[in-house]
């Protein structure tokens, strides 16, 4: 009898343990693959381009428009909707109206400006969508400028936030 406590003692020990396995709504989120991180000093217009948006995350008209976060994180929006690829010039054009939306309150050339630099970290962004609504998204008329925006591990350093 006392055996099969120490026994059971021991297989308790044994399992309790060992590593959990992970669920499937604890995926970890891919890094990005846009962005090549073996160097890790950024250059002055990638930070540039993090201290703008610094300034445009205190600068919106309503609070949490735009932000950012430690890279790959979980986001709330994840899993997204979809996902997709955009230019740095695509991200200008985007940029430029979503703080046309959401600064109203900033002078259009400082707003021009810091839309400008913003946008100039990456080439490529990978963008993972969250509609926020019932309906299929239709991307016939272009980018969708609506719900969140998650772009993950930008510079392999923040995961940046839009929350048209």
């Amino acid at each position: 009898m006392k055996i099969h406590a120490i026994l059971l003692f021991f297989l308790i020990v044994l399992f309790s343990c060992s590593p959990k396995k992970q669920t499937s709504d604890q995926e970890p989120i891919p890094t990005n693959p846009y962005y090549d991180n073996t160097a890790t000093e950024l250059t002055s217009e990638q930070r540039k381009a993090f201290d703008t948006l610094n300034v445009l995350q205190i600068n919106t008209d309503e609070q949490s428009r735009i932000y950012s976060t430690f890279a790959d994180i979980r986001q709330p929006c994840y899993p997204p909707d979809t996902s997709f690829v955009i230019s740095q010039s695509e991200f200008h054009s985007a940029m430029q109206a979503f703080l046309a939306e959401h600064c109203t309150e900033m002078d259009s050339t400082r707003r021009k400006e810091l839309g400008n630099a913003a946008v100039l970290s990456q080439k490529q962004y990978k963008v993972l969508h969250c509609s926020q609504n019932l309906h299929p998204e239709d991307y016939t008329n272009g980018l969708p400028r609506n719900g969140i925006w998650v772009m993950p591990s930008v510079l392999g350093r923040r995961d940046i936030l839009l929350v048209w």
